[in-house]
This record gives structure tokens, sequence and C-alpha cells, in this order.
């Protein structure tokens, strides 16, 4: 075979392979027009997945219209099926609120906050839109075998970044109506190390799978009001109160881990207890794990005990927590109450108890200082 054939050939298929990723991306582009385009929008969304460790199931149904000159909505209606419980927005044109059925309360916003409550679809297409905004080579466009979503055929697109540095990646499927252009689903895959100040907290992935079902669209402004009733017995929620202080009494406690074992504060009476308060999807929270690891080492077997608690998950979802992450320590569940007592309204939150059984420090977030400064105030302790 001669030379002036073979560059003849690698010529057509470097041709070939630019046309194809340019094809591709103009059928994604329409699929984010058609979206980005539309006045009015109703849909379905079931998204399941697993993020830092832990798997979920969510179903969402969105509802959003008059979407503006600024990509802001007005007179929406937005319900999510989350693990801790169902929570409602709406925006009736003059007021927005939002309704925490776990809870039992309600916030209205009188001044009409300009975000759009979590919104599935478009923040799929807004994630796709950026990875548009990219030099081709950021991301490589694949087309890959059509495939039939809700008997509809649709194109199946795979959007992947070049820069897999470490192991990681970032990962796009998403499937587009063949007809219509609409998105009827997804699957966004991210891995990479999760870093603050030189402290790395292990390997996240993200896995997020999403349906669209119900899909309705418009170029035609809604006018229809949204109309929105509070539950009987829904109340404001409570003012956010402050971290107890130092010196008081800590709150007792009896909590059960994942594998059944049972701990109460009055056994660890004349021991230092570093308590902290945690929940799967937080990515401060994983952050923190290495160094409250090591600390579990440090003290095992002495005057000083770590104590952590889930105040969000399930039992089973934190079991699969500490499995995917191989944590050797307990993680003690069902700490919403406790939580509560505790004045929690972050995570992580750490409170340091001495052996007296008192309030010694307290803290919330975490730094690349945390296992230093820790450290030196249980020893101050002992």
């Amino acid at each position: 075979m001669n030379r002036s054939f073979l560059k003849s050939s690698a010529l057509v298929l470097c041709l070939l392979t630019a046309f194809t990723a340019k094809a591709q991306r103009e059928i994604v582009q329409k699929a984010v027009d058609k979206i980005n385009s539309a006045k009015n929008i109703s849909y379905t969304a079931t998204e399941t997945g697993e993020e830092f460790g832990s798997s979920f199931n969510n179903k969402i149904v969105t509802q959003l219209y008059n979407r503006q000159a600024d990509g802001t909505y007005q007179f929406y209606h937005s319900d999510l099926y989350l693990p801790s419980g169902k929570i409602s927005y709406f925006d009736n044109g003059n007021q927005q609120v939002e309704i925490n059925y776990a809870d039992s309360v309600y916030e209205l916003s009188p001044d009409r906050k300009k975000a759009l409550p979590p919104a599935s679809l478009n923040t799929m297409m807004s994630s796709i839109e950026k990875c548009l905004t990219k030099r081709d080579d950021h991301y490589i466009y694949q087309k890959l075998s059509d495939s039939v979503i809700g008997k509809q055929w649709c194109y199946h697109i795979r959007i992947a970044s070049k820069d897999t540095l470490n192991g990681s990646f970032y990962r796009f499927h998403v499937f587009i109506n063949k007809k219509s252009y609409l998105p009827l689903a997804a699957r966004n895959e991210i891995r990479g190390t999760i870093e603050k100040g030189g402290v790395k907290g292990g390997v996240m992935t993200m896995i997020v799978s999403s349906d669209y079902t119900n899909i309705h669209i418009s170029n035609t402004t809604a006018t229809n009001p949204v109309s929105f009733i509070i539950p009987k017995g829904f109340k404001p929620p409570a003012k956010r109160q402050e971290r107890l202080e130092k010196g008081v009494a800590a709150p007792q406690w009896t909590l059960k881990s994942t594998e059944g074992k049972i701990l109460s504060l009055a056994d660890l009476k004349g021991k230092v207890v570093l308590m902290d308060f945690t929940f799967n999807a937080c990515g401060a929270c994983v952050l923190a794990l290495p160094s409250l690891e090591k600390l579990h080492k440090k003290y095992e077997g002495t005057d000083v005990v770590i104590v952590s608690v889930n105040f969000s998950d399930s039992k089973e979802a934190v079991a699969e927590f500490i499995k995917k992450n191989n944590l050797k320590n307990p993680i003690y569940v069902n700490g919403r109450a406790l939580a509560k007592a505790y004045h929690v309204s972050a995570a992580p939150t750490f409170y340091l108890i001495n052996k007296k059984g008192e309030i010694d420090w307290s803290g919330d977030g975490y730094s690349d200082d945390f296992e230093r400064e820790v450290s030196a105030s249980i020893e101050a302790l002992r």
C-alpha cells in the first residue's frame, strides 16, 4: 500500500472526525436552545445516584412559569422529594414560599428572591451549556448508539473531559429525542479528589441519573397565578439558635450505631468527648473524615472518645456510606432530635465536652488546621 494512499486515508479520517464532533455539538445545542427559549415549562424528573459514597433516590416534580429576559422565573411550583422529606416551593407573582413538610415549617420571602429553586432539567441543561462554551480541546463529543427512552428514539451523546489527571474525570451522557430535540434523560459522572488547603479528603465520586417525563414547553407566557395553601399547624422557622455556650451542661443522649452498638453520654462520664454532627452528602464532612479517623486511632483506649452522629440519613444509607468510604469507626444514627438539642444548624458541627460533662468548645465547618487545633484543645482537658 503506498504512502500517498495512507496520507489520504488519514486526512479523510480527520475530516470525518471533525465533522462528526461538530454534528454532535449541534444536536446538543438544539436541545439547549429548545429549553432556554421556552417561556413555560413543566415536567417530572426522577433522580437516582450516588454522592460521597451514599446512594439516593429523589423524585422531583417541577413546574416553571414565565421565563424572564434575565433567565429567572415567576409563577412556579416545585416539589422535591428528598430522603429527609418533601419540600415545596411556590411563587404566585407576589411572594415566594418554601414549605418543609419534615419540620412542619414554612418560610415566606416577600422580597421575592430571583434564584430559581432546585430544578433538575434546568440544572442539567446549564451544565451542558457550559461544556458547549469551552473550546473543542476541553471535551470529547461522542455519538453512541441510539437509545429508546419512554418509547421514543433518542440520540445518545457522550461529553467527556479530556483532562483525566490522577484518575479524575467528568462524563456527561444526554439522551435527546430525535424528533422534538427535548432531553429525555441524562447521566452525570464526576470523579475527583476532595481537597482544601492541601488537606485531601479522599476520592469523591458522584453519579446522577435523571429521567424526564411529562415534558411540556410553550413559547407563550403563562398568565394563571400559582396558588398555595400553608398546611394547618405549620409555623415559621424558629430563630436560629446559637451553639451551646462553654460551661453549659451537655444534653444527655443515648445513641445506636449502624451495627447496633448502644452508647450514652452517661457511659462516658469522666472522659473527654468530641462530638461530630454530620450527614452523608456533606463535602466538608467528607473532608473531615481522615482527621477524625486519625483522632480515633490516636486516642483509642484512652480517656478521650470521638462520637460521630448522623442527623439526616437512614441507618441503611449510613451503613453504605461507612462501607464505601472504608471507615473503621462507628457512626451513630437517628440524631435529628439530638442535633436540635445541641443547636446544630450546619455540618459538620463539633462539640468538645470536658470530664465534668460540660461544653468546653464548639465550632462548625472544616479547615486544614482542624486536627491540630482540636488535638490541642483535647490535651488541655485531659
